[in-house]
């Protein structure tokens, strides 16, 4: 790329699979030099003058004055681009308790969190609840009602009803799976027999808080998936745009004798169909119910429209915890070999999120974004100062109208401790993700 012009300057990014591995700022000293800098590097500035052949002999006092002049040039325009170019925090939302999951209402407008309140070894029970948030006309969120929801056990997951089950039932209800047979007593110790205790969908009414629907699948409960499954430990859920329902168990605790009758669990993903729900939300068992029985333990799913698949991230626990992303077709969805690997061998994975560009965007267990980099690779994501975010949970991502993004991120444990510093970060991501 060539340009002319005293102290013009060119940004050049090589490109490979996709993902740029060098970007540099070039600045014309004279028509047959450049000064050139890689934009990468944080706090290290090196540079380089390149010669062509014909080019004659300058003298050492003018060469030091134009490159001083680049490199002048070159620490502005980093730090300009640094800032445009890599994620930032832009509020903290605090006073949360155990937040494991975020999610934006339709339009952005809100912000829902669920609380799931745990004890030193299980969940306490009916302890859990949802946070409520709303923006503000300068684009930040607000606390509207800490305590929207109560009475809850071990909240998980949130995603809005793309269309109508009832009357009463209208898009954009707040569905919410929670449940798990890991419940610490008020003495303490582990509950032993949690036959009575909910684990299945709560359906809430966006505006009041008010419970619409509950629906019990636990081992437990009269009502029953195809198959006779039910949940064990549900961790996450999602919708398609026609309704149909993906829920994602881990089957933690489900072979811990904590159920009158024995149950056998395994990792498994259960796809209902909006007539399935329907039928569940009257009280009936769906009849159009599948499942994927998996090897690995869930983290997070979502479904992808434009090819009609299930995106999700597990965590292999035999031998070196590692962190691997699939990807399942729902036509296929039957089958434990209809899923296909993405992305295997990665530290262990917390959450992810869809972009725009049909990228998937990681959340590591330690606290770090990534972006697939090919079969066995990735690519973290740098922020400026750098974050790291403490025990992320199920992050949501809002595209906004410039092209930018903002992305909740759930913290469970804070800098402060446990127990405390609980809080979500709303970050924003650039418009080049």
């Amino acid at each position: 790329m060539e340009s002319s012009g005293y102290g013009e300057m060119v940004r050049i990014r090589l490109v490979r699979d996709n993902q740029p591995y060098l970007d540099l700022l070039c600045f014309n000293i004279e028509s047959s030099r450049k000064a050139c800098f890689d934009t990468r590097e944080v706090g290290v500035l090196w540079w380089r003058l390149v010669f062509n052949a014909h080019s004659t002999r300058l003298s050492m006092k003018r060469d030091f004055f134009r490159s001083l002049l680049a490199i002048t040039f070159a620490i502005t325009a980093f730090t300009q681009l640094s800032q445009g170019d890599r994620p930032e925090v832009l509020q903290v939302l605090s006073d949360l308790d155990r937040p494991v999951a975020a999610a934006f209402g339709p339009g952005g407008d809100t912000l829902f969190v669920a609380n799931r309140s745990r004890g030193t070894i299980g969940a306490l029970r009916n302890m859990g609840s949802l946070t409520k948030f709303t923006r503000s006309d300068d684009g930040s969120y607000k606390m509207a009602s800490k305590r929207f929801v109560v009475g809850l056990t071990a909240p998980s997951a949130i995603d809005f009803a793309p269309i109508s089950y009832a009357d009463d039932l209208p898009a954009g209800v707040l569905f919410l799976v929670s449940g798990t047979p890991l419940i610490q007593n008020e003495d303490e110790r582990m509950s032993k027999d949690v036959t009575k205790d909910f684990i299945g969908i709560t359906v809430v009414d966006t505006t009041s808080g008010k419970i619409l629907r509950k629906v019990n699948l636990s081992p437990a409960a009269p009502m029953k998936m195809a198959g006779e499954y039910s949940l064990i430990s549900p961790n996450c859920l999602s919708f398609d745009k026609q309704g149909n329902l993906y829920i994602a168990d881990t089957g933690i605790g489900g072979n811990m004798f904590m159920f009158k009758k024995q149950v056998q669990s395994q990792p498994a993903f259960y796809r209902i169909s909006s007539d399935g729900i329907r039928q569940m939300l009257q009280g009936e068992a769906p009849t159009g119910a599948q499942v994927m029985r998996v090897t690995s333990i869930p983290s997070d799913m979502r479904y992808q429209e434009s090819d009609d698949s299930l995106y999700f991230v597990a965590n292999h626990i035999v031998g070196a915890t590692k962190g691997a992303v699939f990807k399942a077709g729902s036509s296929g969805f039957r089958g434990q070999f209809s899923v296909q690997t993405l992305v295997r061998e990665l530290d262990p994975l917390s959450s992810l999120v869809l972009l725009p560009n049909g990228k998937q965007l990681l959340i590591s267990s330690s606290g770090e974004l990534h972006i697939p980099r090919g079969k066995k690779a990735s690519r973290e994501i740098r922020f400026k100062p750098e974050v790291r975010f403490s025990t992320p949970g199920r992050v949501d991502l809002l595209p906004l109208a410039d092209g930018t993004a903002l992305l909740a991120v759930p913290e469970e444990t804070g800098g402060a401790g446990v127990g405390k510093g609980q809080r979500v970060k709303i970050v924003k991501l650039p418009a080049k993700f």
